[in-house]
């Protein structure tokens, strides 16, 4: 009986008593009726289920045709290749003059060309103002969408004075669908799942559908968290809409668990400090209007709680830093038709469209209203930046990378944000400059070709929220954080506290306060230097450098080309051309007659140089003969995906491999190893996954079996926590230990760390290694006695302190990482990288095994970039990275964190790379060693 009181009496799944929300989008609305109407266009009367893609593209289009106050423009395509949209709707007469209106709109934007208040006046006089409102992101996030179809009609066809006065004083820019494939995706599975008896139960697959869901792109990517990185094609459009038209009001309308209510900005604490006062202004007054418009309808609503506004990539959020109001909305998802809550309330999908239409219309009257004073805000908002970036004098710079299409990448990424970047066209020094890993250097020397970006500029306090090395929280808030933890286990932040761009990229970038003069020009998009093959008729072959990105791209050719490819272990110098690391080696010997032919085509492609060399004999390292150059063979990739995989991680590495680098391979189902022949591949990417899911997903079979394939010549790269799987001693496919279960043993651990770091820099004694006779008793410095341990602590004690030290784990704080560059995984690497960290999992590891990458083994070096508390430091300061064991005839490579978080960590990509195009070749041992023996 108390079981079925929960319900109220209410069948879990579906009563006859569901009722059907009835509450017009807008009370007492008169409208043109030579305007097309949703309801033609459509299946399912608006609100009734979720309108598909084609649906809404043969609505938009009809209206564009049929009203003059609606033009309709694409603004790119998905990955999948879908159109996505702007919807320009304003008065009749504002859409004649669109142009010159932005033309105006640009004018006021760029606080350099008023000169005094009366232009000011004059220039907004007029000036309607521009608001964008973007639906479904998130594309499992569907009423969005549907109600920018309600809205595209209700401004095209109302003729109520409120709309008029609304249309008179705004131009809206609706974008219907941020994430067409993804949307599409999910409308597909709540299509499949649909049943004959309705369904209200929201844990049932009916409302959910199946993994990777629909929330994220093609490529499963997050597109809230992509504004300030760029990497999607479903932002670049999107950006460039709200750079171009330089709205003063900025709407994304999401959704969120189907039990809540409805949330509306403001956010809470921490919100980024480089939001201009503005914006903290307005939240207030959108925020009171809002709240009205909801009352009146008796529809509950909150903001703040879990809201905040640190990480500047949200869509809502990175419009703020010049000067937009950028507001959120989050609606109860209904995921079909109507979803019952807990308190039994039966939410429809039309009440959720009709709330985010109301909101949507209430925003754009506010700023109807408020017009005037909202464009004067934005110009003085603006103006007050480029004064703040003045007075601080604070300015970026990058020294131009080898990876020039890093580099390309990294400073595109920042010119489509509209942040103005200059090159500097001669040498020039700086007085005091901060690197990225926070070292000063007093009167440095710049090369001419580095990049500066001034904050002195209208997107100054952008720049600033993207580039700076380490933003700090306000104390209060570390207050409140650190509460939360020790008392509750659970935290304020929402998202990562760390994001450096230039960090994520491993640029050599520094920010200075110090005044220099140099001559520079506008970038406005980064040339690549073109590639030949020089000297043909080299009679031993062809040599390639190490040039990050560009020798990939080549690499993954010739294999395509099925050419015989070495990779060198270590730098040389042959023919006055020094070669890194990584660089390769076509031997004339071995490959075909016409190989100069093959390489000349694909040397202008790529756009690297190939060098033919008539000798083997090298100047400096190992002749072209040695056994250090490795013979590499084509990798022949399974990327395991599916249900238990994070949908994130997978994402980040298959874009990499399938769209950045154009690899070959297959998408294996995580739950299908067991039964897959896994003989086909000699690369297994096993991503991150959920929690501990991989211990019921492969099982003890599962992993015998990748077990049997490491042993008989696989590379198995994993990441995160199918790297934690892997250590764990109960499946133990690795020799890495999780630190949590090795802490009786943590001192050979550090002995191990200690030798290691010594091999070095080893002190040889000749005297104590010649004369040992000669030598007083006890002052031998070869053998320096070792110091007895210090007394441990008990195996309880041990435990709790290890417990507690988790509880403040790393929650998206950049760390440094020590490199060891003469291993092949650090092939193009510095000595120290820096690491995306978001993990309560450490990883210890010692010889055998071994550690290209390790957590800086200095407790004040590990901290390069947001929030890490005293105890993490403590626990993950020289724990592994990247760990790489010999195993049987394969190898086994393990990164502790996703190496490619969001496809903008080129840092550590990089070893993910090496291991997946150089790892099959360099798992085999040194052959010709052994074998002389």
């Amino acid at each position: 009986g108390a079981h079925m009181a929960a319900y109220g009496g209410l069948h879990p799944s579906y009563s006859e008593k569901a009722v059907v929300d009835t509450v017009p989008f807008y009370e007492g609305g008169r409208y043109d009726p030579t305007v097309p109407k949703p309801n033609d266009f459509l299946e399912h009367p608006l609100g009734q289920w979720p309108l598909p893609y084609h649906e809404l593209v043969a609505y938009i289009e009809a209206l564009a045709d049929h009203s003059e106050r609606v033009v309709l423009d694409t603004r790119g395509k998905t990955h999948e290749g879908r159109d996505m949209f702007n919807i320009f709707i304003s008065a009749p007469a504002n859409i004649a003059n669109l142009n010159q209106l932005g033309a105006a709109m640009e004018m006021l934007a760029d606080p350099g060309r008023i000169e005094s208040e009366s232009e000011l006046e004059t220039a907004i006089e007029e000036l309607p103002a521009f608001a964008w409102l973007g639906y479904t992101i998130h594309g499992d996030e569907l009423s969005g969408t549907d109600a920018a179809v309600q809205m595209a009609y209700h401004l095209a066809a109302a003729n109520d004075s409120a709309t008029l006065h609304l249309l008179e004083n705004v131009i809206a820019i609706i974008d219907p669908l941020e994430n067409p494939d993804g949307r599409e995706r999910y409308v597909h599975m709540l299509q499949n799942y649909k049943s004959h008896v309705p369904n209200y139960d929201p844990n049932a697959m009916q409302h959910s559908g199946v993994w990777p869901w629909g929330r994220t792109n093609h490529y499963l990517f997050d597109l809230n968290r992509d504004c300030i990185l760029l990497t999607q094609p479903e932002t670049i459009g999107k950006i460039q809409t709200i750079q171009k038209w330089h709205p003063v009001l900025v709407v994304d309308a999401h959704e969120m668990g189907s039990h809540a209510t409805y949330l509306f900005s403001p956010p809470r604490e921490p919100i980024n400090y480089n939001t201009p006062p503005n914006v903290l202004k307005w939240w207030k007054v959108y925020n009171q209007d809002q709240a009205a418009a909801f009352d009146r309808h008796g529809w509950p609503y909150y903001a703040g709680e879990w809201n905040d506004q640190w990480y500047p990539g949200y869509t809502s959020a990175w419009p703020t830093f010049f000067g937009a109001v950028g507001i959120l909305y989050e609606q109860a998802g209904v995921n079909g038709a109507v979803v019952k809550q807990r308190d039994d309330y039966l939410l429809t999908f039309h009440e959720a469209v009709n709330h985010q239409f109301t909101s949507s219309l209430t925003n754009l009257l506010t700023t109807a209203n408020n017009r005037r004073e909202l464009l004067k805000d934005y110009y003085e908002a603006r103006k007050g930046i480029v004064s703040e970036g003045k007075k601080s004098r604070l300015q970026f710079l990058f020294v131009p990378d080898d990876d020039e299409l890093k580099m390309k990448r990294f400073i595109e990424s920042l010119i489509g944000q509209g942040i103005v970047v200059q090159r500097a066209t001669q040498e020039f020094s700086v007085g005091k400059a901060t690197d990225i890993y926070h070292a000063e250097h007093s009167s440095r020397k710049f090369p001419a070709g580095t990049y500066v970006v001034n904050t002195a500029q209208p997107n100054g306090a952008l720049a600033k929220a993207v580039l700076e090395f380490d933003p700090h929280f306000k104390q209060e808030f570390l207050e409140e954080e650190r509460r939360e933890l020790e008392k509750h286990n659970e935290t304020r932040m929402y998202e990562v506290s760390a994001w450096s761009v230039p960090l994520a990229y491993d640029i050599d970038a520094y920010y200075t306060n110090s005044s220099f003069t140099v001559a520079t020009e506008q970038v406005n998009s980064v040339e690549l230097s073109q590639g030949k093959l020089v000297n043909p008729q080299g009679q031993f072959g062809f040599v390639i450098n190490m040039e990050g990105e560009k020798t990939y791209r080549l690499l993954n050719r010739l294999f395509a080309k099925e050419l015989v490819v070495y990779g060198s272990e270590k730098p040389f110098t042959v023919e006055g051309r020094s070669y890194k690391a990584g660089a390769l080696l076509l031997r004339k010997r071995g490959n075909p007659k016409e190989l100069p032919s093959i390489l000349a085509p694909l040397a202008e492609e790529v756009g690297i140089n190939i060098y033919g060399v008539n000798s083997g004999r090298s100047t400096e390292g190992s002749y072209l003969g040695a056994p250090t150059f490795r013979l590499l063979a084509q990798p022949r990739i399974g990327l395991v995906m599916g249900d238990g995989m994070n949908y994130l991680s997978v994402g980040s590495l298959w874009y990499t491999v399938d769209k950045e680098l154009e690899i070959p391979h297959s998408l294996i189902q995580v739950s299908r190893i067991q039964y897959t022949d896994l003989s086909k591949y000699n690369v297994i990417i096993l991503p991150s996954a959920w929690g501990d899911v991989l211990r019921g997903l492969l099982g003890e079979r599962g992993a015998k079996k990748l077990d049997k394939w490491v042993t008989e010549g696989g590379t198995l790269v994993m990441t995160g926590r199918s790297a934690v799987w892997a250590a764990d001693t109960s499946v133990a496919l690795s020799q890495v230990r999780l630190k949590r279960q090795v802490l009786d043993k943590l001192d050979v651990y550090k002995k191990g760390l200690e030798r290691e770091l010594q091999a070095e820099a080893p002190t040889v004694d000749t005297m104590a290694l010649w004369h040992p006779d000669k030598i007083p008793a006890g002052e031998n410095v070869t053998q320096k006695k070792e110091e007895a341990p210090p007394s441990k602590p008990g195996k309880k004690e041990a435990e709790d302190l290890d417990k507690w030290q988790r509880k403040f784990h790393p929650r998206g704080a950049i760390l440094q990482a020590d490199i060891d560059t003469e291993d092949w995984l650090a092939f193009g690497m510095r000595g120290q990288v820096p690491v995306m960290a978001y993990t309560s999992h450490a990883l210890m590891a010692a010889a055998p095994v071994k550690t290209p990458a390790r957590f800086a083994p200095e407790q004040n070096d590990l901290r390069l970039s947001g929030l890490l508390w005293p105890e993490a430091r403590q626990r993950w300061t020289g724990t592994a990275y990247v760990t790489r064991e010999s195993k049987g005839k394969g190898q086994i490579i393990m990164f502790a964190t996703d190496p490619n978080t969001r496809a903008y960590f080129w840092g550590t990509r990089r070893m993910f790379v090496n291991a997946i195009l150089y790892g099959p070749g360099m798992s085999r041992g040194f052959e010709p060693y052994e074998e002389k023996q």
